[in-house]
C-alpha cells in the first residue's frame, strides 16, 4: 500500500510510523541472530 500518496495526513503518518517500528523490529531480530544489517539499500 502506498505510504508518502496516502489520501490523508493521518494516514500517511500511521504507516511511516508502521514502516519504520518494522525496520527497527528487524533489524533488532537480525542483531540477535548476528547477522549483520546495513544502514540504506
Amino acid at each position: 500500500c502506498p505510504i508518502l500518496s496516502a489520501e490523508s495526513e493521518e494516514t500517511r503518518l500511521s504507516r511511516l510510523q508502521l514502516a519504520a517500528l518494522t525496520a527497527k523490529t528487524l533489524k533488532q531480530g537480525l542483531d540477535t541472530l548476528g547477522i549483520d544489517t546495513v544502514e540504506r539499500m
